[in-house]
């Protein structure tokens, strides 16, 4: 199978593992599946049988096998312990004929086989997020006024009129998650003054609600993955956690496999540009 892998350190530095069988050859990736899941139960006293307490999946460990040929193996080496060292992050690009995707992580340890007639080794890294992200986003947007922008401009010969925009009431959203279930930026932008914008799921009525004022220039990003949820405000360019302002009752929405729809309500809605931000994300690959 044809398929393409490249790590790249905190840095931007990145090394090619498939660039040519003269360099670095991957022969084996372990860790493209499913991480494992951990399951804790617990016998029923007096019956057969027994239920759940707990059930998580571990995190991921990536293990890539690969040899050295060509001429000038000991400076390949070297390239590749600038870019790949124990305990330091690195960002794993996977990329194969119909799927481009990354996965982050901290590497475990990089050994080479220095002595062997072909030289060989193994990358181990291990990787708390638990999935595989796209490297394209989605987005879908909410403002009342839409971009309607369009060719030609009117003549003499042509008087018809172009638009600019148009006036939207419609306040539904929708994006389609072509991966897992998992979370979504939300990003709200006040073009002024507005006042605790609440946005639901259309399907599950669970809503989430950032209360209090939004003033003019104000930039509110939710974030609602699972392990990195935060409120963050930036006025002026000054960045402030405003989780406390979540109202109670909200919840952390999610995007569920499949079509996902979306509704706003709050004050001053048509002051708000909305933008919700998803990258399909999958446990295996």
């Amino acid at each position: 199978m044809f398929f393409n892998l490249i790590l790249e350190n905190k840095s931007g530095d990145h090394i090619d593992m498939t660039t040519t069988a003269n360099k670095y050859m991957t022969s084996k990736i372990e860790g493209l599946n499913p991480p494992v899941g951990t399951i804790s139960t617990s016998s029923y006293a007096g019956m057969g049988g027994s239920y759940l307490n707990n059930a998580f999946i571990e995190k991921r460990n990536m293990v890539i096998h690969f040899e050295m040929r060509g001429v000038e193996i000991e400076k390949k080496r070297h390239q590749l312990y600038k870019v790949v060292k124990p305990s330091r992050y690195v960002k794993i690009y996977y990329k194969t004929a119909g799927i481009d995707v990354f996965a982050e992580g901290y590497v475990e340890s990089c050994e080479v086989n220095n002595f062997e007639t072909l030289t060989s080794g193994q990358i181990s890294i291990l990787c708390p997020d638990i999935y595989w992200y796209s490297t394209v986003s989605q987005m879908a947007y909410y403002s009342q006024i839409t971009g309607g922008f369009s060719f030609p401009f009117p003549t003499e010969s042509n008087p018809q009129p172009f638009t600019l925009g148009r006036y939207d009431t419609q306040n539904i959203m929708e994006i389609i998650n072509d991966g897992d279930e998992t979370g979504f930026i939300l990003e709200i932008e006040a073009i002024a003054d507005a006042r605790s914008p609440t946005l639901y799921n259309a399907d599950t009525d669970e809503y989430l609600q950032i209360t209090g004022e939004i003033l003019a220039g104000d930039i509110i990003t939710i974030t609602t993955k699972t392990g990195n949820k935060t409120v963050t405000l930036d006025r002026g360019g000054v960045k402030t956690n405003i989780i406390n302002r979540l109202v109670s009752g909200s919840t952390w929405l999610s995007l569920r496999e499949g079509k996902n729809r979306f509704y706003l309500r709050g004050t001053g809605l048509n002051n708000l540009k909305v933008k919700i931000i998803h990258t399909n994300a999958y446990l295996g690959v």
